[in-house]
């Protein structure tokens, strides 16, 4: 294990003595190695130099590089950065995946470099898809022969298989940083929840999707008008049910109640 995530590690083991921790971290060492080795795999299909993910782990708006490989192995890495002006911004804001060229000084190269062991010259960028929404990027980077087509392909089926992998690791380390940031208030004499409450409670939010979290909206919402009273009930009710009838109409290709509202 690298120094990196050895001292990682041992802090958080640290702060949590008290704790039944080990089974975690154990967990967290199992998929960085997991994300490491499907790295390597990149590296010999595609095949490339090198190969890493930069991924959105607790820190609003930047990225985290957790790993690099090669095909000869992996090595765990600690680079942080912000997506900001580099092609990450691209894939993070709803960009395909692409092949490009990296020339000398490319903001790509330059904010990669303190974790590279090559020169790279061109690459393969492509978006990491975690339900409807983007969490990073995989970059495939190869010294001296260009990648097109065929590369690109590869490497979308790859970055799929790479996605199952990084949520998992993702979800993982932010129970991290929710331990290190949660613990003591939680744990406190005043605390107004217990941190298992807590840890479920966030966990939970993070696997849902965007559409079922409006789902979740509107059902609290429908709550909230009820809870004042039988005719706010009533009222909710007969708008959902009129919501209901119109989208039955519909389907179908009956009139709605009242018309379509045109002359």
């Amino acid at each position: 294990m690298s120094p990196a995530v050895t001292s990682f590690a041992v802090r958080l083991r640290d702060l949590l003595s008290t704790v039944e921790v080990a089974a975690v971290l154990g967990a967290n060492e199992t998929r960085l190695r997991g994300l490491g080795e499907q790295l390597q795999f990149a590296c010999l299909a595609v095949p490339c130099a090198e190969a890493l993910v930069a991924i959105e782990i607790g820190h609003l708006g930047r990225l985290q590089v957790p790993g690099v490989a090669t095909a000869e192995g992996w090595r765990a890495a600690e680079l942080e950065f912000p997506p900001s002006g580099t092609p990450f911004a691209f894939l993070l804001g709803g960009g395909s995946g692409f092949a490009a060229e990296i020339a000398p000084g490319d903001a790509l190269l330059e904010v990669l470099r303190p974790v590279l062991e090559t020169e790279p010259r061109h690459a393969v960028l492509l978006p990491l898809r975690l339900g409807a929404g983007v969490v990073g990027g995989a970059a495939l980077l190869r010294v001296d022969e260009p990648m097109g087509d065929a590369e690109l392909a590869l490497g979308e089926r790859l970055a799929e298989v790479l996605a199952l992998t990084i949520e998992s690791f993702r979800t993982e380390r932010i129970l991290f940083e929710i331990f290190a940031r949660a613990l003591p208030e939680l744990c406190g004499p005043e605390a107004p929840t217990g941190l298992p409450a807590a840890i479920e409670q966030y966990v939970h939010g993070l696997r849902l999707t965007p559409a079922y979290r409006r789902k979740l909206a509107l059902a609290e919402a429908v709550g909230r008008i009820a809870a004042h009273g039988d005719a706010e009930t009533r009222l909710a009710a007969d708008v959902l049910g009129r919501v209901e009838a119109y989208l039955h109409a519909l389907v179908s290709g009956a009139e709605p109640a009242g018309g379509t509202g045109r002359a």
